[in-house]
């Protein structure tokens, strides 16, 4: 393969992380003005609804529970329950983490808790089981994907 060609499809491989990394960009910034009115986040969570408080939440959750509002719900059809948490208004707690949970905290907590409680861990992409993974270019999108995607998508 010559210099040339290396050269052409580095090029365009760079061309398309930009539009990638952009188009997500657009899609994140679409979903978060399409967010709860009301600031809610929901997660669905398979398991005894009773199970879920005692002893207070999870850990991620209870972290930042004092300036939480969290209620929890049996989910329809009789698969699991649902937990609904929002950032209370100027809640007594709400020095928890950096001042106030941002929606990204929340959904985060929201979603560790639900990990640790069905499964007794928090999942985690790494370390890898292979190993460090090499400093390249579709190495170093895919390691920013990762750290990005923890608060984002469906709960």
């Amino acid at each position: 393969m010559g210099a040339k060609t290396v050269v052409v499809v580095g090029a365009a491989g760079v061309t398309a992380a930009l539009v990638a990394k952009s188009l997500g960009r657009n899609k994140r910034e679409a979903g978060t003005a399409a967010r709860h009115p009301a600031g809610w986040k929901s997660v669905t969570i398979m398991g005894d609804a009773g199970a879920f408080a005692t002893d207070g939440y999870p850990e991620p959750l209870n972290r930042i529970a004092t300036a939480l509002e969290i209620r929890v719900e049996p989910a329809p059809g009789d698969k699991g329950f649902e937990v609904h948490a929002r950032v209370r208004d100027h809640a007594d707690g709400a020095g928890a983490i950096k001042n106030e949970p941002s929606d990204h905290e929340l959904r985060v907590a929201l979603r560790d808790a639900k990990q640790l409680f069905e499964t007794g861990e928090i999942l985690r992409p790494t370390p890898r089981p292979h190993g460090r993974r090499p400093p390249t270019l579709t190495g170093k999108a895919v390691d920013a994907a990762e750290a990005d995607a923890k608060g984002s998508g469906v709960l």
